[in-house]
């Protein structure tokens, strides 16, 4: 597990330089990445780019007022030359009493992380893996859709890509080290044709080890969800009830959690402000975000600012528990950070975020769960989920491909609809869930129902 010395000295003679020029307090941060993508056209390389890619972001606060500024020059002249210009703007900021950079992290990052594996989403293949390699695992994610059936008539898009990173970070309030986290990911789009109709379906995966992306199976499943779809129609307008996917439960719960930061809550932007200790969802409904888990996408022992990551229940039968924080909005609500600041790379400023985010499965198989519905509508994806939910009231139309369940068994397909409600009504909805938790990146979700929902359909 290799480290740059040179780096973990940079962000500490950073935040040195910073505090010699009068900051009252300074953070840097060192991000190294090791990139992979590969696109993969009729069973050949389309392109393929490999980037590395380093830098430094600084925070300096001064008088309660904050600065930011970044560079890909990591030697000392550039990097003294951009924290005097920021000790200069830092002086036309906005005083703000809850700017802070935080303190102590309880020596988490000081480990030999070689010992200690189950803290980090980190496999050291991915970057040691040949690209050549990478180039045959990537057209073996087109084949296995392509050659799962002669209705399949060619990919509309396949992909391969990986990263991994080595995080420095130190501050003037003690948190010093490092970490490296990296991850994998394959999507396949196919699509299928049969007497004039034509169809497509897709499938994503992503994982920690590079061993565990699934080509086969990502290429196989993609040609499968093309496949159903051939013969889809609409129906006639109706109120049923649905069963969700997982891959529609993740985009719910990733528009849920967007809700939950505090952030959004501090300004008012929040359907969930003012709800806390109140039931949101039904009661078998429960909502976790977890950056301890072991084998999570996003399990860190820190965030991007530092703070351990921890496990924060959100919603816990059915009753909204947390928000999540960063330093700052921590400070404003009088609460603690859960250790929710995430950064994307050294430029710009990080934002709150979800570490491993999931709903909790339930005790039932998804196909007893389908069993028990004589007439209902099985959702398999949403079209332009985020844009259809108003976020001040809650309601929403959302277009949606599918299939129809008649007694207790998935029948025919179904797109030219869209689903109607509102989003606290839907979430008290909830009546069963199965025990097929699935990821799609950093968001799980198992097979759930609701009792009802509305379609909109062909009169």
């Amino acid at each position: 597990m290799k480290q740059k010395k040179e780096y973990i000295d940079r962000v500490q003679f950073a935040v040195d330089h910073a505090r010699k020029l009068g900051a009252d307090a300074a953070e840097a941060f060192v991000s190294d990445t090791q990139s992979v993508q590969i696109n993969i056209s009729n069973r050949k390389t389309e392109q393929a780019n490999a980037l590395c890619d380093a830098g430094i972001g600084i925070r300096i606060l001064k008088d309660q007022k904050m600065v930011s500024g970044s560079s890909n020059d990591l030697g000392s002249d550039s990097v003294k030359a951009l924290i005097s210009d920021l000790s200069k703007k830092v002086l036309f900021h906005t005083v703000d009493e809850f700017n802070v950079i935080p303190g102590e992290s309880n020596d988490v990052l000081v480990q030999d992380w070689s010992a200690n594996a189950d803290a980090l989403s980190y496999d050291p293949k991915i970057d040691g893996v040949p690209v050549q390699e990478k180039i045959n695992k990537a057209i073996r994610l087109e084949t296995a859709g392509l050659d799962s059936s002669p209705k399949i008539t060619g990919s509309m898009m396949v992909l391969y890509q990986d990263n991994t990173t080595h995080l420095y970070l130190a501050n003037s309030n003690g948190i010093s080290g490092w970490f490296p986290t990296s991850s994998c990911m394959g999507y396949v789009e196919l699509s299928a044709a049969e007497k004039g109709d034509q169809q497509s379906g897709n499938y994503f995966q992503a994982k920690v080890n590079y061993d565990d992306l699934d080509t086969d199976l990502i290429g196989r499943r993609a040609a499968e969800n093309a496949l159903r779809m051939l013969g889809a129609k609409p129906i006639n307008s109706c109120e049923i009830p649905m069963v969700v996917s997982p891959e529609v439960g993740t985009q719910i719960l990733s528009y849920i959690v967007g809700m939950l930061s505090a952030d959004e809550v501090q300004k008012g932007k929040s359907l969930f402000a003012g709800k806390l200790d109140t039931p949101v969802a039904a009661r078998i409904l429960n909502v976790i975000d977890d950056g301890k888990m072991k084998g999570g996408l996003n399990t860190n022992p820190v965030d991007g600012e530092g703070v351990p990551q921890q496990t924060t229940p959100l919603i816990v039968g059915g009753i909204l528990k947390n928000y999540l924080y960063d330093s700052y909005t921590a400070k404003k609500g009088k609460a603690k950070s859960t250790g929710n600041y995430q950064r994307s790379g050294y430029q710009g400023s990080g934002s709150i975020g979800n570490t491993n985010l999931y709903l909790q499965k339930g005790g039932i198989k998804r196909k007893t769960l389908i069993s028990g519905i004589d007439k209902g509508f099985y959702m398999q994806d949403a079209i332009g989920m985020f844009a259809g939910i108003d976020s001040t009231s809650g309601e929403f139309s959302i277009p949606a491909i599918g299939f129809m369940i008649e007694k207790g068994s998935i029948t025919y397909p179904i797109r030219g609809i869209s689903i109607s409600g509102n989003l606290f009504d839907f979430l008290k909805s909830v009546d069963a869930i199965a025990d097929d938790l699935t990821w799609f990146q950093s968001v799980g979700c198992p097979t759930f129902s609701v009792t009802s929902i509305k379609i909109g359909g062909v009169s």
